[in-house]
């Protein structure tokens, strides 16, 4: 073999080499065109960028656009049902948060069965919410909540994301490890609920920490729990709700892959591959670290396992609490 025909060879090799970066192409030339990536939340979620970021880098991994197709609306049923009926070919998948087999457990009528009527692909990451104030409210710190709602003649009104969202169920367990009342206010666009929290409309919120921050930073937001295990980096002096005395309250929310049921295993397992190593590039690390989720690769079978320890988890936590809706 001559020198250049040999030097052809070597770049064509590298072309294909996953040490540039790309994928390998998956079974059967898959994908061949644009795949459609639902979010079961709005724009305003913190699901959504991180969607988009993995999207953005799936699609630069398999040569083909991942396109963000967000479907909001109870809780998440909506865009989680159009996954459930979509054709498993691959060309439609979902990003979620845990609202994905919480919502099963509290709302009275879901036309699905998690994880059943769904492929299971892989972990995205984990993250944690934060239970903020209005400034306008007046409460410096979560005792002053307490307090307040105590005294107060009506229940204090808080929002959240999203309906039967991991955050949303954080507030019902403060509420019941400390004996207040509080009135859960849904919004459709999140965007808008903080919005209104930021003008004083509605004096409690939780939320991503990354969405909260710049606005703790000027002023509108007090900070008052974090549901983390451990105090956020950006607000040392913030406790936990386990810190501040509310043992049962550390609900941390995490992000996953899935598509409808039937997904060919050897799609799944290509899949989990290209995802798993878009979770390990630097650039996704970073900028999923910016919204305060840390990337967590893994197998198909740790998702599972997840989702079997957690779902009747909250299935009790529903009976326990008394939660439940339409």
């Amino acid at each position: 073999m001559n020198l250049k025909i040999a030097s052809s060879c070597l770049l064509l090799g590298l072309l294909g080499s996953p040490l540039l970066g790309w994928a390998q192409g998956g079974p059967g030339g898959y994908p061949q065109r644009t795949v459609r990536v639902i979010v079961p939340a709005a724009t305003g979620s913190l699901t959504d960028p991180v969607a988009r970021v993995i999207a953005e880098d799936m699609g630069r991994r398999t040569g083909q656009s991942w396109v963000v197709d967000n479907r909001p609306g109870a809780g998440g049923i909506i865009g989680t049902d159009a996954l459930a009926k979509a054709v498993p070919d691959g060309y439609t998948l979902m990003l979620t948060a845990n609202n994905f087999i919480i919502t099963p457990a509290l709302y009275r009528s879901v036309s699905y069965k998690v994880p059943t009527d769904f492929s299971l692909i892989g972990m995205v990451g984990r993250g944690d919410n934060l239970l903020v104030a209005s400034t306008a409210s007046g409460l410096r710190n979560i005792n002053d909540l307490v307090s307040r709602a105590r005294s107060s003649a009506t229940p204090i009104n808080y929002t959240s994301p999203l309906i039967g969202s991991a955050a949303h169920l954080t507030v019902e367990l403060f509420k019941r490890n400390a004996g207040i009342e509080l009135n859960h206010v849904a919004y459709k666009d999140s965007g808008q609920g903080t919005t209104d929290t930021l003008t004083g409309i509605i004096p409690v919120n939780v939320m991503g920490i990354s969405t909260a921050l710049p606005h703790i930073r000027s002023g509108k937001l007090v900070p008052l729990a974090w549901t983390g295990t451990q105090r956020a980096p950006e607000l040392p002096d913030v406790p936990t709700f386990v810190e501040a005395g509310f043992k049962d309250v550390h609900m941390g929310l995490w992000f996953a892959l899935v598509g409808p049921a039937r997904l060919p295993a050897e799609q799944v397992a290509w899949l989990n591959a290209q995802l798993n190593a878009s979770l390990a590039s630097p650039q996704v690390i970073e900028r999923l670290r910016s919204y305060r989720i840390d990337p967590l690769p893994g197998t198909v079978a740790d998702l599972t396992s997840l989702i079997g320890r957690e779902l009747p988890q909250y299935f009790k936590l529903a009976a326990d609490t008394g939660l439940k809706l339409d």
